[in-house]
């Protein structure tokens, strides 16, 4: 089939789908106008209109779901060339990926967690820590990510996960989140608020569709986002106090108790 002769996908077929209707419903309009001397009351319109959409529902489901399905995918290649624009974020995420659900070619294991949550998350700690903070943060992952480039201009993921500079990056946000929840209660309520309302769409059907982020997930996610400055907390606390100072080291370990640890 040439390609002039394909159907549209994504956002242009939602417009095609929405052409057609529109079109057959005004067309709908135009024969019962004439069986009723042509003129209809506000009334007969409704009628006419519920009894089309009725009709049609089933008749452009298939499309419907073959445009959403396009549209999705075009997100996800949003969501995907934001991450290379913005490689913090996807260094921030990588610590709790194995929470998401199995995927071929990802991270995910366990379940606990959806990649619905990415967008609130992101934007949670945006507000966290300050625009300032969060470009410096951009910035110098742009600069680990520009060490670890490929001969054929990929990024070495694993290389830069594993760098010195980016653990030290990561904990060095992590104390100002631990900072922020110092008011455990409210601020988890505001984190949670924050994510529920900012979830990534997905269809009616999906295994994830009904998913909200709870207490018991909130807190496996900041047991797997923290996993790494706790454990270096434990193994050389001298190290980390030197860094980040008596009192800042003090609040770390208040929130890792709320945590359960």
């Amino acid at each position: 089939m040439p390609e002039s002769d394909l159907p549209p996908a994504g956002p242009k077929a939602c417009e095609a789908i929405a052409s057609t209707m529109i079109g057959h419903f005004a067309t709908r309009l135009e024969v019962e106008a004439r069986k009723s001397g042509g003129a209809l009351r506000a009334e007969d319109i409704r009628v006419i209109a519920e009894r089309f959409l009725a009709e049609e529902a089933l008749r452009f489901q298939p499309a419907l779901q073959r445009s959403w399905d396009q549209c999705t995918k075009a997100r996800e290649a949003k969501q995907w060339q934001s991450a290379r624009r913005n490689p913090f974020d996807r260094i921030l995420a990588k610590p709790f990926a194995d929470l998401f659900p199995p995927r071929t070619g990802d991270d995910g294991r366990q379940g606990v967690l959806s990649r619905r949550v990415l967008p609130g998350f992101h934007l949670a700690v945006d507000k966290m820590i300050g625009p300032a903070l969060f470009e410096t943060c951009q910035r110098k992952c742009q600069a680990i990510m520009d060490r670890h480039r490929r001969g054929n201009g990929d990024t070495d993921w694993k290389a830069v996960h594993a760098d010195a500079e980016t653990h030290a990056l990561t904990s060095d946000v992590l104390v100002v989140v631990a900072h922020y929840f110092a008011h455990f209660e409210r601020r988890r309520e505001w984190f949670m608020t924050l994510v529920n309302s900012h979830l990534s769409p997905v269809p009616p059907t999906a295994l994830d569709a009904h998913w909200q982020l709870t207490e018991h997930s909130f807190s496996e996610l900041m047991r797997a986002l923290f996993q790494d400055l706790a454990a270096r907390l434990r193994a050389d606390p001298e190290a980390v106090r030197g860094r980040y100072g008596e009192q800042t080291c003090e609040t770390v370990e208040a929130f890792f108790r709320r945590l359960g640890w």
